[in-house]
């Protein structure tokens, strides 16, 4: 009984923060260019957002990125040849912009109840990534990433389908193979 209720005050608590959502960019999926952050030199990944909270979402990021051949990528060799990369992310962005007083000021001032059709709103992104790397006839690396970013998104509210675009720019330490690495991407993408 106890595992129950516990179980229905959660998902109470779910419904109710996702009924009360505080920013208007409510997409599902994205797909977004990445340039270094956790992908070593570029990629192309997917976004999902499967949880959204009030002012907060999660968003899992997994993508497919390719490397130029010829240099060291760690201890060992020097392997020549294509390299692909997996990177993959979990991050919790939360907003940072006060939503609720731009539209307070543009009803009291403007007198507009109606809201506009190009906003923007920014989040602060806080998680963390592994991004597996393989070149042709070696082994397989792992990386490891934190990531600090901040990041920006645009809405198009125009029919049928109002439409996202965001821009981020990320801090990732990495670490592989006993060394640490500082780092910065940047990332642009669109909803679906």
């Amino acid at each position: 009984m106890k595992y129950f209720l516990t179980f229905i005050c959660i998902l109470t608590l779910v419904e109710t923060a996702n009924a009360q959502v505080m920013y208007r960019t409510r997409y599902r999926t994205a797909i977004m260019a990445e340039s270094f952050a956790i992908s070593p030199l570029g990629s192309i990944n997917v976004e999902y957002l499967p949880i959204r909270w009030k002012n907060s979402f999660l968003a899992l990021r997994t993508g497919f990125g390719f490397l130029p051949g010829g240099r060291s990528v760690g201890p060992g060799p020097s392997v020549k040849g294509l390299g692909v990369s997996v990177p993959t992310s979990v991050t919790y962005n939360y907003l940072i912009n006060n939503l609720r007083r731009g539209i307070n000021n543009r009803v009291a001032v403007r007198c507009q109840s109606a809201p506009s059709k190009i906003a923007s709103e920014w989040f602060i992104e806080i998680g963390g990534g592994l991004t597996p790397i393989a070149y042709g006839g070696s082994d397989i690396r792992s990386y490891s990433f934190g990531i600090f970013g901040l990041r920006e998104q645009v809405i198009f509210d125009i029919p049928p389908h109002p439409r996202v675009v965001f821009f981020r720019v990320n801090f990732t330490p990495s670490y592989s193979f006993g060394q640490y690495e500082l780092r910065g991407g940047l990332s642009l993408g669109v909803s679906l």
